[in-house]
């Protein structure tokens, strides 16, 4: 089965797909997290249908994702602490 859909979706690349490739890859985390554009969507969406390896990455980044997530409790915390140490991120970059 799984022969048949590689031979319609090849996972070889030309130099243009695989440019495509590290884009959509450089895109993951934004459309998981839902941060991407209405136009970055749309690439990555158009990509990932034409792209046998790059949609198994997705499925694999959003399964990972859903899994961490499900086994995190999420604690609310004073303001105070969040600015701290986002200031304490932005001084080591």
């Amino acid at each position: 089965m799984e022969a048949k859909f590689t031979e319609a979706y090849p996972k070889a690349a030309d130099g243009a797909r695989e440019t495509e490739c590290g884009k959509v890859s450089d895109m993951l985390d934004l459309m998981i997290d839902g941060e991407a554009s209405c136009e970055e969507q749309r690439f990555f969406n158009d990509h990932i249908e034409e792209c046998v390896s790059c949609f198994e990455n997705h499925q694999k980044q959003k399964l990972l994702k859903g899994l961490v997530s499900g086994h995190l409790k999420r604690v609310i915390v004073p303001q105070s602490l969040v600015q701290s140490i986002k200031a304490r991120i932005q001084e080591t970059l």
